[in-house]
């Protein structure tokens, strides 16, 4: 079964997906050694990874594609990637849908919020209105080769409007075509809100967010799993922990000259190229004669 295919089948069939967010290749290839079914790659991640910078809309479509196909080309599992707003109009979430798809993404994931966005975690976002959100699920449904790709919409409405149009706006995107639901609650008011929205929506595949932060710190995928949620990606938990291990490394380095006090931690050299896959271009080379 392809890749793509894959992907769709744990959406169709009912199954319950976790995908850790992964910000570089490595961090892909990580989660593919321990098992994980499927990788998310999101805007947060990536614009931190490529640019160096917050996740306020300042990555362009054609540095998300690369950063898809790198990632994509790395391991051998689903990758679900996130496409903003699908970087403009319909007919730029046209461009957006197939040019995802021509790297090899197995889904992807839309937000209504006005463009250039920001990540859902931030305040002062907007959306844009519900039949303006529509057209652009319209033209993702249309621009899609392959109908197995599979396509994500997210709603960031509950700051601006409430719970109640989160759900209006949740059952609009599914009647234009959405396969998954992403009621955004990060500022909701609690769990009693979250199971509002899930059960609103008839078992339909709704996503969600394993967090440190918000509403919804800390929920287990059991939890999030009992209170209907199907499909759950951590956007940028992995960035979240490299980012102090690497500074206190750095900082260690500048204070002492020194590794030592980090032995324990630092990867065995052979584990790191065996990570990066050296064994399989050692077979390679000898195979072609390479000496």
């Amino acid at each position: 079964m392809d890749l793509v295919k894959q992907f769709r089948s744990y959406i169709d069939n009912g199954e319950f997906l976790f995908a850790p967010g992964v910000h570089d290749c490595v961090t892909a290839k990580i989660a593919e050694k321990v098992g994980h079914k499927a990788v998310y790659m999101g805007g947060f991640g990536t614009s931190a990874a490529i640019y160096g910078k917050p996740d306020v809309g300042l990555v362009t479509i054609t540095e998300m594609i690369s950063h898809a196909r790198n990632i994509v080309n790395s391991v051998n599992l689903p990758v679900f990637a996130d496409a903003d707003t699908g970087h403009g109009n319909p007919l730029n979430v046209r461009r957006t849908v197939q040019e995802y798809e021509r790297v090899g993404v197995a889904g992807i994931q839309m937000e209504d919020q006005t463009h250039p966005k920001k990540c859902g975690n931030m305040p002062q976002r907007h959306v844009i209105s519900i039949n303006e959100m529509v057209e652009k699920i319209k033209a993702a449904v249309d621009a899609r080769k392959n109908q197995d790709l599979v396509i994500a919409i997210r709603s960031d409405a509950y700051i601006d409007s409430g719970i109640n149009e989160l759900i209006d706006r949740g059952h609009a995107y599914i009647e234009a075509g959405a396969d998954v639901f992403w009621p955004l609650l990060y500022d909701c008011k609690g769990v009693h809100e979250i199971r509002k929205v899930t059960s609103s929506f008839n078992n339909f595949p709704l996503m969600a967010t394993l967090t440190n932060y918000s509403a919804t710190a800390y929920l287990t995928l059991d939890e999030f799993k009992e209170m209907g949620f199907r499909v759950v990606i951590s956007p940028f938990a992995a960035l979240s922990i490299a980012a102090p291990i690497i500074m206190s490394l750095m900082q260690e380095m500048k204070d002492t000259g020194s590794l030592k006090s980090f032995s324990d931690k630092l990867m065995p050299l052979d584990d790191l190229t065996d990570l990066l896959g050296l064994p399989e271009i050692k077979k390679l080379e000898h195979k072609y004669g390479i000496k």
